[in-house]
């Protein structure tokens, strides 16, 4: 997970174009320090957890999509964590 402020008006175009690099996307909601912009939190399913110095790594990856290429977003805020997900799209929980 790792959320990132964008301008609201942005927004859906961000995320569209994020899917299409391998990026899951859910809104978060308004960004209170920033009025206009709206909190996306970025998803990346991973199969194995990463060691913790390798977390920085996912968000820098996320960050040169951001800036970079078809994207190209404003955007603020920093961090990522790690959630776990029990059944992942497309796979059966066990019987």
């Amino acid at each position: 997970m790792i959320p990132r402020s964008i301008p609201a008006a942005e927004a859906n175009r961000v995320q569209q174009a994020v899917w299409k690099r391998g990026y899951g996307t859910r809104l978060g909601g308004r960004d209170a320090a920033h009025p206009g912009s709206r909190v996306v939190e970025f998803l990346q399913l991973v199969d194995e957890l990463p060691e913790p110095s390798e977390v920085r790594g996912l968000e820098e990856r996320l960050e040169a999509v951001l800036t970079g290429g078809r994207v190209q977003a404003d955007f603020t805020g920093s961090g990522a964590w790690l959630e776990t997900v029990q059944n992942r799209p497309g796979r059966r929980a066990p019987a």
